[in-house]
This record gives structure tokens, sequence and C-alpha cells, in this order.
């Protein structure tokens, strides 16, 4: 019976350590606001606390495309369209952290060619509509704007969500990098 108590006690605790393991903490990120912008920085992790938990994921990724914001031939008519390559990956994961569910952010520049992070910003908007996160580069010649970018991370209910397979994959990830220790 004593055997029994001690295995039990020991699956608790290592329960415990375990579920420590994946909470995620927030130390070294970039905590931010609703409605607030904060100079992008590539290397910074961003996480965002949810407010509505009556939200569900949409969206666990996209893409900035420097593309998109450049008007081809902007400065010389004459000159041959130029296309620029330059892209920025977004990733955006729900975390378990001591102060509740929380969104992190992560991103990676896959093509410099065109992309000029110089002033450009992220922000981070909850509302009853969802939960958007925003990107703005600042230096972009296409009429005389900010390129700027929303991604849907969050919506209501009553929108179409991610499939269960597509769940599913993100936990097993999720769990593969905590084991991994990342």
């Amino acid at each position: 019976m004593k055997k029994l108590l001690v295995v039990a006690l020991m699956l608790c605790v290592g329960t415990v350590g375990f579920s420590q393991q994946l909470l995620t903490s927030l130390k070294g990120g970039v905590l931010l606001n609703n409605k607030q912008e904060v100079a992008y920085d590539k290397d910074a992790t961003y996480f965002y606390v949810i407010k509505n938990t009556d939200l569900q994921l949409y969206q666990t990724e996209g893409v900035f495309y420097v593309a998109d914001y450049y008007e081809k031939g902007w400065f010389d008519r004459e000159a041959p369209e130029e296309e620029y390559s330059g892209a920025l990956a977004f990733t955006f994961n729900p975390v378990a952290t001591d102060k509740g569910l929380a969104i992190k952010i992560n991103s990676e520049v896959l093509d410099w060619d065109g992309l000029d992070l110089e002033g450009a910003a992220l922000s981070v908007t909850e509302d009853e509509t969802g939960l958007k996160i925003t990107f703005k580069m600042a230096k972009c010649y296409s009429k005389k704007e900010e390129g700027k970018k929303s991604f849907e991370v969050l919506v209501p209910a009553e929108k179409p969500a991610l499939t269960a397979q597509q769940l599913s994959a993100m936990a097993v990830k999720n769990i593969r990098l905590a084991f991994a220790g990342k």
C-alpha cells in the first residue's frame, strides 16, 4: 500500500513539474497592451495577454510581403519595373503564462530585398470583433503611405475556426518545442 502511495505521489510531483514546463515565461519578451503601438525589433518576442477568452483561434502565421506595398516604377517611369522579394514571416501561438492565456508573437526575416525595418511598428487590437495584430513598415513608397498589414489571430465563435487537424498539429509542435527547451 505504501509503495502505491509513493508512486501516486511521484506521479503528482511529475505532473506538476511538467505543467510548469509548459507555462511560458514572459521574461525577455515585450508585453503588448491593447491598441498600443511599439517599435518593432526583429529579434524580440512579443506577448499579448488575452482579455476575451470567448474568442477562438483563427490564424497562427502570416507573411508581410514588401512587393504588396511598393508602387512599381515609382521614381522613374521609364525604368524597368523592379520586383521586391522581401518578406517578413510572423507566427502567433497561444501560450499559457503566469498572467493567463496569451498570444506569443515571433517573426523571421525571409528576404531582405526592399525590407526596411527602420521606424517599423507592431500593435495589437482586441475588441468584440476579435484580436488583430498589425505590422507597419514606415518606409514604403506606394502612394506615400506606410505598408501596413493586419492579421486576424482570434475571432468570435460564429466565424469558421481552424480545423481539429490543424489544432492537433499545432499542439504536437508546441509540446515538442517544450520538451526541447525552446
